[in-house]
């Protein structure tokens, strides 16, 4: 059984990382550099998607068929040239199964499927060689963060950075960001813990102190009054400025980061965010980068041909 998640946009997300992994491995593959792909959420490796069809511009009754798509996984596997070792990351017993059967469709192929939750599994296998060789290394890497929810630890990206030698692409829920931050900062509550585990202790940043309105009561001098309770922090940021702070907080961390890739959804609109972090510090590595992810965002930025193309 394939693995139901998501819609059209996860379609948008799959298909700008595939773009990256083609013009990465087309890239790398030439100078004999020993490349890899790394799934930190893999899933089982393909996914199902439901659309409807039919219609009156098909002269047949609108109907909602399922389909079975490829996953981030099969996607990677398909890349030509190919990257030369494959990890893939899975904490579901079943999903991790199907996803070990796909090295039935690719014989010959290194894949190797971690069976764990993704940030211990990725931090141990990153504190191995050749990742602890930093940039010394001839391996070089692309992981791929794509989390429910809040899953990714903050100390796992950091971890990440200081390989020197992955890209690391990341796929931020804003929306659940939101979801945790309270308009007050005291409302915010036993949340703090898992804000400090995703975005750091630094997260406090998003909060201000906004200064109290006069309560409309004059005092006997005829000035208005102001409420003796001590103010607050408030936060006052959207989920763009949210997105362009986190770029900050990244950019402490790695030598580049793009800046977002906005995945919009029906109901919510901008509701995820795609990041292209690298980790690499040499200029040739970091300008080319760059190149890639400019082409990544003009090709799916909302409202682009490519998606409209595919009818998304």
């Amino acid at each position: 059984m394939a693995h139901k998640y998501g819609g059209p946009w996860s379609e948008i997300k799959l298909d700008a990382v595939e773009y990256y992994l083609q013009c990465y491995s087309k890239a790398l593959t030439p100078k004999n550099m020993d490349i890899w792909y790394i799934d930190a959420y893999a899933g089982s490796g393909d996914r199902e998607a439901e659309r409807e069809v039919g219609g009156i511009l098909e002269a047949r009754e609108l109907e909602t068929v399922v389909e079975v798509l490829d996953g981030s996984a099969r996607r990677a596997l398909k890349i030509n040239p190919p990257f030369k070792h494959f990890v893939f990351i899975e904490k579901d017993p079943l999903r991790a199964t199907q996803l070990a059967a796909v090295r039935e469709d690719f014989p010959g192929v290194e894949i190797d499927v971690l069976r764990g939750d993704a940030n211990e599994e990725l931090r141990k296998f990153i504190s191995t060689a050749p990742w602890t060789r930093k940039a010394k290394s001839f391996s070089r890497g692309v992981v791929f963060l794509d989390p429910f929810s809040m899953q990714v630890d903050w100390s796992t990206l950091k971890a990440l950075a200081e390989t020197e030698c992955l890209d690391v692409w990341y796929f931020f829920n804003v929306q659940a960001i939101i979801r945790q931050l309270a308009h007050d900062i005291e409302g915010v509550g036993n949340k703090d813990k898992t804000l400090d585990r995703v975005l750091s202790p630094r997260w406090r940043e998003l909060y201000a102190i906004q200064p109290e309105e006069p309560s409309g009561q004059v005092d006997l001098f005829g000035n208005l009054a102001v409420p003796s309770k001590e103010p607050t922090a408030k936060r006052t940021i959207s989920k763009d400025q949210i997105d362009k702070w986190f770029k900050t907080l990244l950019e402490d961390e790695f030598a580049f980061v793009s800046d977002p890739l906005p995945i919009l959804t029906p109901h919510s609109g901008h509701t995820f965010s795609l990041f292209l972090a690298v980790a690499n510090k040499h200029p040739k590595a970091t300008e080319l980068a760059k190149t890639f992810v400019r082409h990544v965002n003009k090709n799916f930025a909302p409202g682009s041909a490519s998606r409209r193309r595919s009818g998304r």
